[in-house]
Order: structure tokens, then C-alpha cells, then sequence
């Protein structure tokens, strides 16, 4: 598979999820125990799951809705048991749009279950990504992705 690929598809599917997550609900705060969260995502795009941590606070929760990409439009429904996020993602090199299901369930666990059509190149795919998100810990750390700071990785 493509590397450059790879590295944009780990990014996108990792924020797509962050992303509706975040966007949905800014203003009620963050729902579930704030702290360390872990991200684990599997898909038939890539060989083995990417695992993120993820600080999820009422602070980083609200600022999920700036970091919604330009070339990015999403529509967000919100319910107390979870969100339902659609997305469209027109690149310079593809394209990627789908649906999103995140559930809450108890408040120290999430699940999620995407269904991503890529274009690229002129050849059309589509995937199912499957998320699980942990609660870890109270404490935020460096390792984070939205508190790792720039150039450190």
C-alpha cells in the first residue's frame, strides 16, 4: 500500500472519529469521564489497528469544532446514547465521505463503527472502521494527541 496513503488515511480516521465526536456536543461539555483516553481503530485499509490516547476534557472537547479541516463538511446529530456524524472530505489527491456511529456506553467507554468510501487515483473503495475508546485516566499527558505538543511527534 501507498505510505503517503497510509499516513493520511491513520490521520483521517483518527480525527473523523475525534472530530464527530467533538463537534457534536462542544456546548454540553464532554460527556463521559474526562481524562486519558485510548483510541484503538481497526480497518481493512491498513494492516494493524492504530492505537491513539486522546485528552478529552470540556476544554478539548469544545475546541474540536476548530479543528474541522476546510476541505472537510460534516453533519452532526446528537442523542444522550450517542452521535451520528455524516462527513465529506474533498482533497487536492482523494476524497473521503461516510458515515459515523459513536455510542456511549457507561461513562468510561465508546464505541464507534464507521463506514469510509475513499477515492483516489480514479479507483473508488470503501472500508468499516470499528473504534473502541477507554477511559485510562484522569491525567493528561504529552503522549495525548491533542495536548503532544508540535514537532515532538
Amino acid at each position: 500500500m501507498n505510505p503517503a496513503f497510509t499516513r493520511v488515511w491513520r490521520v483521517a480516521a483518527g480525527a473523523l472519529v475525534f472530530l464527530a465526536a467533538g463537534a457534536g456536543v462542544a456546548q454540553q461539555g464532554f460527556p463521559e469521564r474526562p481524562g486519558d483516553w485510548e483510541f484503538t481503530s481497526k480497518t481493512d485499509a491498513l494492516p494493524e489497528p492504530m492505537v491513539d490516547h486522546f485528552c478529552l476534557t470540556n476544554e478539548t472537547w469544545a475546541k474540536a469544532l476548530t479543528q474541522v479541516p476546510d476541505f472537510c463538511k460534516i453533519q452532526i446529530s446528537v442523542t444522550s446514547k450517542g452521535i451520528h456524524c455524516t462527513m465529506d472530505c474533498d482533497m487536492k489527491t482523494f476524497q473521503m465521505k461516510g458515515p459515523t456511529d459513536i455510542a456511549f456506553d457507561g461513562l468510561e467507554h465508546m464505541t464507534g463503527k464507521a463506514t469510509i468510501t475513499t477515492t483516489m487515483g480514479g479507483k473508488t473503495t470503501t472500508s468499516v472502521v470499528t473504534t473502541d475508546y477507554r477511559w485510562k485516566g484522569a491525567a493528561c499527558t504529552d503522549a495525548d494527541v491533542n495536548t503532544k505538543k508540535k514537532g515532538g511527534g
